[in-house]
């Protein structure tokens, strides 16, 4: 493949043997840099959401690699009974192949990714739309080697508190048709009900230590809520008129939602991620 399009890797092991697409920037070789996992939404693909997120793009202004991991099941899909979809929690993941354990899948893949490439192990970093966002809130819970995520247009999955926690950027659109902002159950989306956005990102942030907020900065239509404290920060972007989208991107498939074009959810992300590196061993 042409420089600027990435290049793939091959894991074997969970499931089916799993391609990994991975971005580095230019002139990147031989450097220690961060790595940004970048999880599809359901029936999605590793390129699709290198094209949906615009992050690879970002990664050779900043100089960050970016790993786009394949879940199990079919690409080009919506069908929860089919799609291509991480296992992010009880009928989250593709039923298809209900076994396996993508939390272990994801840090095989950074493991991969740094046998290719030299990564920063302060500076590992999950990023998700939709399905993909609910399965960064799951790796917060259960792998201690994530210094920050991001999930975009995606509800959290819950269970214990980690032990360390985990810097949280969330982005939800007001007109989401799959996972409402309002909470409840979507007509387009998983039969799962959530809880509304602000109401889920206040206990995410409970359950993340913070004591303090949310305090709101808006920034004419959007605005964005922080919660800090307990060495944590969350903090939860509504995008006002959008739907199911990732701001600043591209719509994910054929006549799905517009993303706002006012907000740039690659940048917000890494200058979270670049002021959230993890601390001690």
């Amino acid at each position: 493949m042409h420089h600027g399009q990435g290049h793939y890797l091959k894991l074997e092991g969970f499931g089916d043997a799993r391609r990994i697409l991975v971005h580095d920037p230019p002139g990147a070789e031989g450097r220690s840099l961060p790595l940004v996992l970048a999880l599809h939404g359901t029936g999605g693909s590793g390129r699709l959401m290198a094209l949906l997120s615009g992050l690879s793009r970002l990664a050779d202004e900043r100089g960050f690699r970016v790993a786009y991991p394949q879940a199990l099941g079919e690409v080009g899909t919506e069908d929860p009974a089919r799609g291509a979809a991480w296992n992010a929690g009880p009928g989250l993941g593709c039923p298809l192949h209900p076994d396996v354990d993508d939390v272990a899948f994801l840090g095989a893949v950074a493991a991969r990714v740094a046998r290719h490439a030299p990564i920063d192990p302060q500076r590992l970093y999950v990023a998700g739309f939709s399905n993909g966002a609910r399965m960064a809130y799951r790796m917060a819970l259960e792998a201690p080697w994530v210094a920050a995520i991001a999930a975009v247009a995606g509800a959290p999955v819950w269970g214990e508190a980690p032990a360390r926690a985990v810097p949280t950027l969330a982005f939800h659109g007001t007109e989401d048709q799959h996972i409402p902002y309002g909470g409840g159950v979507g007509p387009q989306g998983r039969r799962i009900p959530a809880l509304s956005a602000p109401e889920a990102l206040a206990r995410w942030a409970a359950l993340m230590g913070c004591g303090e907020g949310p305090v709101r900065d808006a920034l004419d239509s959007h605005h964005v809520d922080l919660w800090s404290g307990g060495g944590c920060e969350v903090g939860l972007w509504t995008v006002a008129g959008m739907g199911h989208a990732w701001p600043g991107g591209r719509p994910y498939a054929p006549g799905a939602d517009r993303p706002a074009m006012d907000l740039s959810a690659a940048h917000l992300i890494w200058a979270f991620f670049e002021a959230h590196a993890r601390e001690g061993a």
